[in-house]
């Protein structure tokens, strides 16, 4: 699907990638280092994947998280998925750098260290 912002990135061109994700910059960053993990495959369920992808994408969040932790000096992140045909259409996990201020959209199932 071309339209989809996820799956017309290549992985070569993508911050992390696995064989199960990509991790890119968020479009619409929250903070700075707000990056997003999304599978390969256009799915708009994160439970319409097998275990194995589903434990593939974890290992990237985990990656990104702690890269992004280290990079910036940050304590705490918040984590948020986006899942089913009204957002993207393409399911995805948000990992964002808490900061002080900072508005975590509703429409997004976060959870916060």
């Amino acid at each position: 699907m071309s339209t989809c912002l996820y799956c017309s990135t290549d992985p070569d061109d993508a911050w992390a990638a696995s064989p199960h994700g990509i991790a890119v910059p968020s479009p619409n960053p929250l903070t700075p280092g707000h990056v997003v993990v999304a599978p390969l495959g256009h799915v708009a369920s994160f439970y319409d994947l097998d275990v194995a992808e589903q434990n593939g994408l974890w290992q990237l969040v985990t990656e990104v998280r702690r890269h992004v932790k280290a990079a910036l000096q940050v304590e705490t992140v918040a984590i948020g998925f986006e899942d089913g045909e009204e957002g993207r259409g393409h399911t995805h996990i948000h990992v964002v750098p808490r900061q002080p201020g900072v508005h975590l959209p509703s429409e997004i199932e976060w959870i916060t260290e």
